[in-house]
């Protein structure tokens, strides 16, 4: 007798009910992962409108004009250079986009960072359910590395795009490589070399990831010294020497090497300063509080480093031993593994820069420690369902509580990064006054100055010269605010020291010939424009300057001649051409006079507007 296939409503066999609760499954996880892109995107919403910092920000649009000056050639150059000492051409070629496009509106620019972090959050989630086989662990961990703080400055700090660019290609190459050891299919094994060539053309701490496909070969239980495996890997690891070299190359890393180095601390303090390393990033993990973007070298007392760092050491010596008692557990191994491979290359164990550590270098390294207490929990599910039950609820709370924290701590932290003034205070304020800290204050104190808040700018400018008295433009930026404050002889005293400093700064020369202008010590300021020129001989400021002078002294062909040529440097040159206006009026050419007059007031000057009005009708 012929059996007969029941149906479900659907019109499918009653034998696939279980494919059918299968893919309402898939269907459910992929709705809550969307649900975390929300969270995601409504937490970091606030800082879209944040400013361009000058903590590198504005150095990409200042200092290349390649990248506002978008061509075919400027894209070879992005391939070909190094940018902040950085060789990261992809995003260079991002921010080049940027103002192509835009401009400098900061909104495309900070939602160019989110669409790539979201994209991460959706490449971690099938990842992790590639790697577990567990939906629910994928989840977490998603929602996890979409709202720990620790996160925030790789998201939105413009700068730090390359952090979250290379880790997309970087978990794109594990994805492919995690499919290449399910299927065996080379399609998916060229597809991850590919995706890591472009990790590495984002950022150089890409070149980690040979190692943690070892670790995944290993995590498979494959043969690791077997001929397959190890040929696999060749050309993984010949791509990692490469840009590796090319990034050690750089004239700025090397300085970083020999000249940046801190001889101050002996192997002793190194070695603490290795464990605090670690230590700081596992303490972040579970209590991510007192976040701040620039963590100093600590300073010493005598002898001695401040007591966490020889405290970091015990912390480490717990976390050893709690890794050696779980060495079977190869999820334990490996999610320890991937967050040591991968935080590895940032560890400073020779102290060659300014920062001990950043909370950007654990934006993917946490992957692997999120991993294993979820991992953990769902096996304890399956082997010990009694102890589970247990555990559950104080689990849920904790991820509820953690949740609660990155809903609220987010969205201040983008607060602090939303300009130089309010970032700039959390340095100020979460550091102690070690001599790097005088950068925090005469950035704010630059900010301060276009603010119009003076007084606050020449506070900052002052202890900025407290902490480094051998910077040339702290020097110069408190000789421009005690000018402003009319304050000349003050002006004059700081802009002598700057000049002492930095002989070579036509800035400094610029402002000082116009301080002693004013203070009738006119030879003075005409050797200072000339050698403004000198220096740089488009300076319009300087070309002004001489012709007053000239003006003065009655000579009044000089004076033209000087006025003339700034404005066929600048046409745009609004004071150029009300200063030649007036010398028109001398020279009794109102003609002449009222034609630059117009072009002034045209271009936006409020006193040509009233010499036209007062000379032109």
């Amino acid at each position: 007798m012929k059996k007969q296939v029941k149906k479900n409503i659907a019109g499918v066999p009653g034998g696939t009910q279980k494919s059918v609760k299968v893919a309402k499954s898939g269907l459910s996880s992929w709705v809550f992962l969307g649900g975390i892109v929300l969270l995601a995107l409504g937490l970091y919403a606030n800082g879209l409108h944040n400013d361009i910092l000058t903590f590198d920000d504005n150095e990409y649009f200042q200092n290349y004009p390649e990248i506002t000056h978008f061509s075919w050639k400027s894209v070879q150059q992005y391939f070909s250079g190094y940018y902040v000492i950085m060789y990261q051409p992809i995003p260079v070629f991002a921010f080049a986009l940027n103002y192509h496009f835009t401009g400098l509106d900061t909104f495309p620019m900070h939602a160019f960072n989110l669409f790539f972090h979201v994209f991460c959050i959706v490449l971690v989630y099938i990842w992790m359910q590639q790697l577990t086989k567990n939906k629910m662990v994928a989840l977490i961990v998603s929602l996890l590395f979409a709202i720990h703080p620790m996160n925030v400055e790789a998201v939105t700090w413009i700068s730090a795009r390359s952090s979250s660019m290379y880790t997309a290609f970087y978990l794109l190459s594990l994805i492919f490589y995690t499919r290449y050891l399910s299927s065996g299919f080379k399609k998916q094994l060229v597809l991850s070399g590919l995706m890591f060539l472009i990790s590495l053309f984002c950022k150089a701490q890409a070149v980690t990831l040979p190692v943690v496909l070892i670790l995944l070969d290993f995590y498979y239980h494959r043969k690791l010294l077997s001929r397959k495996v190890i040929l696999e890997k060749i050309p993984f690891f010949i791509l990692s020497i490469i840009f590796g070299l090319v990034t050690v190359l750089n004239e700025g890393t090397i300085h970083n090497l020999t000249n940046g180095m801190m001889i101050s601390y002996n192997p002793l303090d190194m070695f603490f300063m290795v464990c605090y390393t670690f230590s700081f990033y596992l303490v972040k993990l579970i209590a991510p509080f007192q976040l701040c973007a620039i963590y100093v070298y600590p300073p010493k007392n005598g002898i001695w480093l401040p007591w966490e760092y020889y405290a970091s050491f015990l912390l480490m010596s717990v976390a050893a031993v709690a890794l050696w008692k779980n060495r079977q557990n190869r999820i334990v191994l490996f999610g320890a593994g991937f967050f040591l491979i991968t935080i590895a290359i940032n560890v400073q164990i020779i102290p060659s820069r300014l920062f001990i550590v950043t909370d950007r270098y654990a934006y993917m390294p946490y992957l692997g420690l999120f991993l294993i207490p979820v991992m953990l929990l769902s096996k304890l599910k399956t082997e010990n369902i009694i102890r589970y039950n247990k555990i559950a609820p104080m689990a849920i709370g904790a991820l509820l509580v953690f949740t609660i924290v990155g809903v609220f701590a987010v969205p201040a932290r983008n607060k602090v990064w939303s300009t130089d003034i309010t970032f700039l205070t959390d340095v100020i304020k979460k550091n102690p006054p070690v001599g790097y800290i005088y950068r925090a204050y005469g950035n704010r104190g630059f900010a301060y100055k276009l603010a119009g808040r003076n007084q606050e700018a020449l506070d900052d400018f002052t202890a900025a010269i407290k902490l480094d008295s051998t910077d040339s433009r702290s020097f110069l930026n408190r000789g421009l605010v005690y000018a402003a404050l009319q304050n000349n002889q003050a002006a004059l005293y700081d802009l002598n020291k700057a000049e002492a400093l930095n002989p070579n700064q036509p800035l400094i020369y610029n402002a000082r010939s116009q301080i002693k202008f004013l203070l009738k010590d006119i030879d003075g300021a005409e050797s200072d424009s000339k050698k403004v020129l000198e220096l740089n001989p488009a300076n319009t400021d300087a070309l002004n300057t001489l012709a007053n002078i000239a003006f003065n002294k009655k000579d009044y062909t000089s004076c033209e001649n000087y006025l003339t040529k700034a404005i066929t440097i600048q046409p745009e040159f609004a004071l150029g051409y009300k200063n030649r206006g007036l010398l028109y009026l001398q020279l009794n050419r109102p003609a002449d006079a009222c034609s630059d007059f117009v072009q002034a007031a045209n271009l936006g000057n409020q006193e040509a507007k009233q010499l036209k009005g007062q000379y032109c009708n």
